[in-house]
C-alpha cells in the first residue's frame, strides 16, 4: 500500500498535468489605448450598420477609426501633438496678453511665452501618460472598443476592410 506522502505527490503531479496552460494576452497597442481613451465618454451603444458601417452618431467613434485603421504608434501620435504645439502656444500667449498677466504678475516674474510653452508641452505629456497609464480603468472605453473590434472583424471577413485595419487589436 502506498504511503500517504506518495499518493499525495502522485495526485499533485496528475492534477498539474491536467491543468490548462494559461495564455498571456499581449499588451494592448498604443492605438487600442488611444481608442479606449477617446471612447470612454461614449454613453450609448456604438452604432454599426452592415451596409454603411459606423455612423457619425458619436464623434468619438467616428473619430477614433483613423487611428485604429492606421494602428497609430505612440511615436507617431506624439509627433502629431508636437507639430501642433507652436500653434497652441501662440494661442495661449495671445490669451495671456489679453488678460495682461505679465503686468498683473510682474512681482513673480510671470512670462506669457515661457509659461504658455511649458503648459502646452505639459498637456502633451499628460495626454500620452493618461492614454498609457489608464487602460485598466477605462472599462467603458474598452467595452466600446470591443464593439468596434467585432464590427471590424466582420468587415474584414466580408473583404470590406484589409487585415491591416485590425493590427491595433492583435
Amino acid at each position: 500500500m502506498p504511503s500517504h506522502k506518495t499518493s499525495r505527490a502522485k495526485s499533485r503531479s496528475t492534477s498539474k498535468s491536467h491543468k490548462k496552460k494559461s495564455v498571456k494576452a499581449l499588451p494592448p497597442t498604443f492605438a487600442a489605448k488611444l481608442g479606449a481613451f477617446l471612447l470612454e465618454s461614449v454613453t450609448s451603444k456604438v452604432v454599426f450598420n452592415k451596409k454603411t458601417g459606423f455612423t457619425d452618431k458619436h464623434p468619438q467613434v467616428f473619430g477614433v477609426l483613423p487611428y485604429l485603421h492606421m494602428n497609430i504608434t505612440q511615436e507617431q501620435f506624439a509627433r502629431k501633438l508636437d507639430e501642433s504645439t507652436q500653434e497652441r502656444v501662440n494661442s495661449m500667449v495671445v490669451m495671456c496678453h489679453k488678460q495682461n498677466l505679465e503686468s498683473k504678475l510682474s512681482k513673480v516674474g510671470f512670462n506669457c511665452n515661457k509659461q504658455s510653452s511649458a503648459g502646452v508641452k505639459s498637456i502633451n505629456k499628460a495626454i500620452i501618460d493618461s492614454i498609457n497609464n489608464k487602460w485598466g480603468s477605462r472599462q467603458n472605453g474598452r467595452k466600446h472598443l470591443r464593439s468596434i473590434r467585432e464590427a471590424q472583424k466582420w468587415q474584414h471577413s466580408k473583404n470590406i476592410i484589409p487585415a491591416s485595419s485590425l493590427k491595433w487589436c492583435q
